[in-house]
C-alpha cells in the first residue's frame, strides 16, 4: 500500500511539538512530483508543511525530508 498525501497529513496533525515525520526521497518524489530537486516539487510540499503547521528540514545526504513541527 502506498503512502498518500492524506496518510501524510495525518500523521503530521499528530505531531507532538519538536517532533518530526521524515520521508525518502523516494517517496516525496511519489507524493510531491516529480520529487526532488524540483522547485515546484519544493514549492508544493512547503505548501503543505505550512498548511499543517510544519516546517521542512531536507537532509540530502540521508536522501530523506522531514517535516517538523515547532516546539
Amino acid at each position: 500500500m502506498a503512502f498518500t498525501l492524506p496518510d501524510l497529513e495525518a500523521e503530521l496533525k499528530a505531531l507532538a511539538p519538536g517532533a518530526a515525520c521524515c520521508i525518502h526521497h523516494d517517496t516525496f518524489a511519489e507524493l510531491f512530483p516529480p520529487g526532488e530537486p524540483d522547485d515546484r516539487a519544493r514549492g508544493s510540499a512547503l505548501a503543505f508543511a505550512t498548511a499543517n503547521g510544519c516546517i521542512i528540514d531536507n537532509r540530502p545526504s540521508e536522501q530523506t525530508l522531514c517535516f517538523v513541527k515547532p516546539k
